[in-house]
């Protein structure tokens, strides 16, 4: 419901970090009811489900809490909000008529409504908080069991719009499981006394199951001190509202707290506190983020088919961070992936022997080859063993060494376009001298793995199997192939890249290669390319598409990078991380001072944790895509973890620097990356720097607009003035137009027409002008009226040469 960044001074509970920093929690735009602890401690049902954690170990608030913090009030305050009572000049509707489809909000007698539809207007509330408190705030609305008005909710504090909402945006209008008729939805918040507003906006609600949409009917709005509590009834509104001189649609209660009560009240001071509280109670920290851990592990233990996703704002389906495994995830994805990678590395014997051999990575000199002829028509191409189509001739060859004598099963894994185009080619196999068989990859395939043959091994040796064009057959598309895979199991059969598991035996002996010696807890190494991506998958390695392992064999516990920045530039490099045990292994990192000759910067240098996160719903659809700031770094058991190291350049002399950063456990051995930084005297200052459109907008408020600028976007999609834009260092507006009214009011803000333009619509995609005529007609509208304007069209994928020329 808020902003989730929080400075916090880390204390021995987390693993004791020098200075203030700042803690990232994961937050999905779409996710209202968020489970990170900030979100717990403002849950009526987790606080309840915490109280009940701190009874059961013996805990009371007397305990956790100082005794200024547990002295009862005398009084509660309560407030009551009647929307409709609002003035016309407040609601944007005419009264008596209906709302405008994506204009307005009328009155509706007891109601403020708007529109059943996506796109809609906002509707801005007033609120006086007279009273500093913690408040739990209740809006009942119009429920209709079939039907959904999914209504977005912000509060500003009044007249400082552009900072943000004073906590994350939440949303009201919940699916209703009962009869049509009043319904709540309720949440917590921090407020201090003075004028805000309450703003409900439309949202989208493709995302949130079956059924219609219904008008968006808001009732009233009710504030109060006594959290616990439900909702008054309409019969205790309506004597609130006989009793209290009215403040204008609000009433304003202050109602003595009954001595039954005050225990209640003394439980409810009582939550699960965040980073940003940490400091202030240590211990009542430590047991929040136990109870945060419980619930996560329970909610882990749910499961849900991905063709049938629940709610998306169910507990299960929220977004957190696993500080073990790296993951932003909800708790059930995060689980099935750790399973398997867990299961990755079989910590018993297998009872099988297998041999993975990836072909174009195991032909002496191909992949630098310049010329195809020369390996017989064949090439190395993105990892694959590659050939045109059509009727090529030629041989390569590839030795499979076999450590273990006996039958193995012989499968090919090639592209998944063969399933739709010939690509065929022969393989002839043979041991020692001796054919064992001829395989004729021919026709479209029925899988992208295919069994080849069997492979006999008497001893200790290679399996060589030569690849071969000549009167193979046409070849309707490109001959690609990957793997061999060898097993000595029949009833294994593979799929997709997805390796069998390694044993703890290859993964020591891997670890060796790398450099890795018996007392060792951790590989740590640079990659030569920061954006090279890490890999969950232990097999990864420099030929596939991330890593996991280094490429060179890791020597000491000092890893050197020198980097070359341009005045006024920003670098990164990435740290990689191998846990060579079965256990989470937690570092400390500590950047220095940048230091040259004569000067010093502190915080040139900061780190993030690389997290990962699913795109999809596969074990393979996991990729490093979050920099989130953490206390420490734990490196999960038997996997990989990153630091991203950020060299801000700007505002440092050219010159020579360096900078240590220290990786340390408690009481463990520490390793060093050393930075060499040279700041060069090349300073990129071109006379038209290039626009930068972000397209996208950032998270609503004053921190995250600075944030987007800095970050070089120049383009804001949406209205400011001149001066705006020049304070703010906007070059160009992109500003949609639906009327001649508004190119008036635009042009009131002093623009210029080199500052804006206009885009029409979204991806075109049609071929005659019937069919692109909603595009045209506004186009043609906006020449009418100017001929100045700047308009703009970004065609879709649909779009062919004829979209354009229509246009």
């Amino acid at each position: 419901m808020r902003v989730l960044i929080y400075s916090f001074c880390f204390l021995p509970i987390c693993l004791a970090c020098a200075a203030a920093t700042t803690v990232d929690e994961p937050l999905g735009a779409r996710y209202s009811l968020g489970m990170t602890l900030w979100h717990m401690g403002h849950n009526p049902e987790m606080i309840s489900g915490f109280h009940e954690y701190l009874k059961k170990a013996g805990y009371t608030p007397e305990k956790l809490l100082s005794a200024k913090n547990l002295v009862p009030p005398q009084k509660l305050h309560a407030i009551l909000i009647e929307p409709e009572l609002m003035s016309d000049t407040q609601i944007t509707g005419e009264p008596g008529k209906k709302p405008e489809p994506g204009k307005s909000w009328v009155r509706d007698g007891q109601y403020l409504m708007s529109m059943p539809q996506d796109a809609g207007p906002s509707v801005d509330i007033p609120l006086k908080i007279n009273k500093k408190g913690f408040y739990r705030i209740w809006f009942q609305y119009y429920a209709n069991r079939q039907c959904h008005g999914l209504t977005i909710v912000r509060i500003y504090l009044a007249g400082k719009e552009e900072d943000g909402p004073i906590f994350q945006k939440d949303e009201i209008y919940d699916r209703h499981e009962g009869n049509p008729g009043p319904a709540w939805k309720d949440m917590l918040v921090d407020l201090n006394p003075g004028n805000y507003i309450i703003r409900l906006s439309h949202a989208i609600p493709w995302w949130h199951g079956a059924g219609g949409y219904d008008y968006r009917k808001i009732d009233c709005i009710y504030l109060t001190e006594e959290t616990w509590a439900e909702p008054p009834s309409a019969e205790k509104r309506a004597l609130l509202r006989e009793t209290v001189q009215p403040d204008g649609i609000q009433w304003n209660l202050n109602f003595p707290l009954e001595q039954k009560d005050c225990e209640t009240w003394k439980w409810w001071q009582l939550r699960p506190i965040s980073w940003e509280d940490a400091s202030s109670n240590p211990e009542l920290f430590a047991l929040s983020r136990k109870f945060w851990q419980i619930v996560m592990d329970r909610l882990s233990e749910k499961s849900y088919p991905e063709t049938g996703l629940p709610d998306y704002r169910t507990p299960e389906r929220q977004v957190v961070f696993n500080e073990t495994w790296n993951m932003v995830a909800n708790p059930i994805r995060a689980k099935r992936q750790i399973e398997v990678l867990t299961s990755d590395i079989s910590r018993k014997p297998l009872g099988y022997d297998y041999v993975w051999h990836d072909i174009a990575d195991n032909v002496p000199g191909l992949a630098d080859a310049t010329r195809p002829e020369t390996y017989g028509n064949w090439s190395y191409s993105g990892g694959c063993l590659f050939a045109s189509y059509g009727n090529p001739v030629g041989t390569v060859t590839t030795e499979i060494p076999v450590k273990k004598p006996g039958k193995y099963k012989m499968w090919v894994l090639s592209s998944s376009t063969n399933l739709s185009y010939t690509a065929p080619w022969f393989g002839i196999v043979s041991v020692d001298g001796k054919r064992q068989f001829v395989y004729h990859h021919e026709g479209k395939i029925p899988s992208v793995w295919m069994k080849m043959g069997q492979v006999v091994m008497n001893k200790p040796g290679s399996v060589k199997v030569e690849f071969t064009l000549d009167n193979s057959g046409f070849g309707s598309t490109y001959r690609r192939i990957y793997t061999i895979f060898l097993v000595n199991n029949p009833n294994i059969v593979p799929q997709g890249t997805v390796r069998p598991p390694w044993t703890m035996d290859m993964y020591r002996e891997r670890a060796a290669k790398c450099g890795a010696k018996r007392e060792d807890k951790y590989l740590l190494w640079l990659p030569e390319n920061p954006y090279t991506p890490l890999s969950q998958e232990v097999w990864a390695d420099t030929k596939t598409t991330g890593i996991s392992w280094p490429a060179k064999p890791v020597d000491g516990n000092i890893c050197r990078k020198e980097v070359l920045m341009a005045q006024d530039t920003v670098r990164a490099v990435q740290v990689c991380l191998r846990n060579l045990t079965d256990a989470p292994v937690t570092l400390n990192v500590k950047p220095g001072i940048l230091k040259g000759k004569n000067r010093s910067y502190a915080n040139a240098v900061t780190w993030r944790v690389v997290a990962f996160a699913p795109y999809a719903a596969d074990r393979q659809s996991w990729t490093p895509f979050f920099l989130l700031h953490r206390p420490t770094i734990t490196i999960p058991p038997l996997n990989v973890a990153g630091v991203w190291l950020t060299l801000d350049g700007r505002k440092i002399e050219p010159g020579s620097y360096t900078c240590p950063v220290e990786f340390s456990e408690i009481g463990g051995l520490k390793k060093t990356v050393l930075l060499k930084v040279q700041i060069s005297q090349v300073k990129a200052e071109p006379k038209n720097p290039v626009l930068v459109d972000g397209f996208t907008l950032p998270h609503e408020g004053r921190a995250y607009f600075d944030d987007f600028v800095e970050h070089g976007m120049k383009v804001w999609r949406g209205e400011m003035s001149k001066d705006e834009m020049k304070k703010s260092g906007i070059r160009l507006l992109a500003i949609y137009v639906g009327s001649p009214e508004d190119i008036v009011r635009i042009k009131n803000k002093g623009l210029q027409y080199e500052d804006w333009f206009c885009p029409i619509l979204d991806e075109p995609g049609g071929k005659t002008e019937t069919e692109l005529k909603p595009f045209i007609d506004i186009a043609k509208m906006i020449r009418a009226y100017d001929q100045k304007v700047r308009i703009s069209f970004n065609p879709g994928e649909a779009a062919t040469l004829d979209t354009f020329r229509v246009l």
